[in-house]
């Protein structure tokens, strides 16, 4: 690992702890745990988004989506009145993605100077509303949108978790395997090809989003997870209701739409194969 590489890896580290504790702080008095952790994420955002202004570089909210709610959830264990088995084995498939998400940023992180390309493309075409973009759209909204996605495993911790549980714990898993599969196929696609081709190994070559799948799959586990545990709980889908748009809604289309332009191959691409799920492709 690049000596710069590690230090800014530990810049942004100090930093998460900072916020973390900001954020701690700021929902002490606080009981309700909804509300609490809730707080907890809001303020933690807005001291990374003031630390994203700082640097000049939107991407260090980028590990937020999968830090923050294992964060969340191992204070929500660890300050429970009651655990039982099924609690420590969601807790686990839970932090099994978060660990795998986090590692596979860390991978492809380069230095604090890079930044997501889409933030390049919103602050170069809408300079005048970029403050507003990058405070709302960029950091604000994820991180209310998976919040909205992990309530469900928030009060799973106030409940006896059912066995049945364990059948969201293994959709966690499944999805989490997916996404890894997913994104090893493509690292190793992209490090013995320089051509502007579409990758059409593996999973990629029966869905062009696996990885968005998988992820997908994950919320749908926290919410199984919950809703068999008491089924009184059901309207708390609304955050699969979510998630589920901003994948669909906002960031297939994108990754369609540049895929377009920068690969040749990508129409045919999109007429044989299927946009998310694993089908068998068109001929």
């Amino acid at each position: 690992m690049k000596k710069n590489k590690v230090i800014d890896l530990t810049l942004f580290l100090i930093i998460y702890i900072f916020a973390y504790a900001i954020g701690f702080l700021s929902s002490l008095i606080i009981e309700n745990m909804l509300l609490k952790t809730l707080v907890f994420d809001v303020v933690s955002t807005i001291v990374i988004w003031i630390f994203s202004l700082i640097l000049k570089n939107s991407s260090i909210y980028d590990a937020y989506w999968s830090l923050t709610p294992f964060v969340i959830l191992t204070y929500v264990l660890l300050t429970a009145e009651y655990v039982n088995i099924y609690h420590i084995l969601f807790y686990v498939s839970f932090s099994f993605w978060s660990f795998r998400l986090t590692i596979n940023w860390i991978t492809t992180f380069s230095d604090r100077k890079w930044e997501d390309w889409r933030y390049k493309m919103y602050r170069e075409n809408h300079p005048k509303l970029w403050p507003i973009i990058n405070f709302f759209g960029i950091q604000m909204m994820p991180t209310l949108f998976v919040y909205s996605a992990l309530v469900p495993a928030i009060l799973l911790f106030a409940k006896n978790a059912s066995p049945l549980s364990l059948l969201g714990s293994s959709i966690i898993v499944v999805g989490t395997l997916l996404e890894l599969f997913a994104d090893r196929q493509m690292h190793a696609f992209l490090r013995t090809t320089t051509e502007k081709v579409t990758c059409r190994r593996g999973l990629w070559k029966y869905s062009r989003h696996p990885n968005y799948l998988g992820e997908i799959l994950i919320w749908v586990g926290v919410y199984c997870s919950l809703l068999l545990t008491d089924y009184s709980l059901w309207f708390t889908f609304i955050g699969i209701i979510i998630m589920l748009f901003l994948f669909i809604v906002v960031s297939i289309p994108m990754m369609e739409k540049r895929q377009v332009n920068r690969r040749s191959d990508y129409k045919d691409y999109q007429i044989k194969t299927s946009i998310l799920l694993i089908l068998p492709n068109k001929k």
